[in-house]
């Protein structure tokens, strides 16, 4: 991740001056999106740090919520780019936004060669830290430099046509094309950002698979509870939280109701790997009377 980052400083930096001294839009809108994704990589590497050395242990219910948090902010800026994009789309079709200078199309030719290059080499660089237990911070990684690659490739196409073309109406399209490519791109991953994390964020329920699996658990033991009192449950990135209330014999010693909230915690783990479950036991003679 250190490597990654010290690589996409130097990009963005490049990307950022094919943009505005080069004049091409293909490459601002692609310094745009950089810029914002790699506001994202330094917060995730602090975060990384922070849980690796233990300091963020006060957080109870893991840092998924930080990383939540900072895609809602990333993805809201990505919405508003990828809107300033289409905007300058439509000036450079109306006249209000002149083509960039041959020797500058040229320059931002050659930054998006090199971009690809570094994004080839990034995403081996975390595809090659990748474990068979990395956080939901790292697959995350994984995914955005697979679709950080695939980009780059198109936009390295769009921004060589334009400096090869003599042609101004060639050069146009080629330079809006790679530009609404890049926008839709910003726009679609902004949608699927919000779509995840905004649920988790409203500590929605952690949905019908989670449900099912806690109910076939609690079906497997029927015969050793009362009446399920209540069930609720909610993520927090990769983890799953879950809570249970149970109504047990009131008869039951501790030794017994333990033994079986361990079993039944034990079902539950079976189906749910991530999950992390809580059970509150009572008796069945409380549980009325609070009823």
């Amino acid at each position: 991740m250190r490597f990654v980052i010290i690589v996409d400083a130097f990009m963005v930096t490049a990307l950022l001056l094919g943009g505005i001294v080069g004049g091409s839009l293909t490459m601002m809108a692609e310094a745009i999106r950089a810029s914002l994704s790699y506001g994202l990589e330094c917060f995730t590497i602090v975060v990384l740090r922070r849980i690796h050395r233990g300091v963020l242990a006060d957080m109870e219910f893991g840092a998924g919520k930080l990383e939540q948090v900072a895609g809602v902010v990333i993805a809201a800026s990505m919405l508003f780019g990828a809107v300033w994009i289409g905007w300058n789309v439509t000036r450079l079709w109306s006249g209000q936004r002149q083509l960039g200078a041959p020797i500058g199309l040229a320059y931002a030719a050659i930054v998006g060669m090199v971009n690809l290059y570094a994004n080839v080499v990034a995403w081996d660089s975390v595809h090659r830290s990748m474990t068979a237990d990395a956080s939901i911070i790292m697959d995350a990684q994984l995914r955005l430099r697979w679709v950080k690659l695939v980009s780059s490739l198109v936009v390295s196409v769009g921004l060589t046509v334009s400096a090869l073309s003599t042609d101004d109406v060639v050069v146009a399209w080629a330079d809006s094309l790679g530009s609404l490519f890049v926008a839709t791109y910003m726009i679609v991953h902004a949608v699927g950002v919000l779509r995840s994390a905004l649920p988790d964020l409203l500590d929605r329920s952690a949905g019908p698979g989670v449900r099912d699996a806690v109910t076939h658990a609690l079906a497997m033991h029927a015969s050793e509870y009362d009446r399920v009192l209540r069930l609720r449950s909610r993520r927090s990135g990769r983890t799953t939280f879950i809570e249970i209330h149970l109504a047990y014999n009131a008869a039951l010693s501790m030794a017994q109701v333990q033994q079986r909230v361990e079993a039944l915690k034990a079902s539950i783990n079976a189906e749910l790997a991530d999950a992390e479950v809580s059970v509150v036991a009572m008796s069945a003679n409380a549980a009325s009377v609070m009823e």
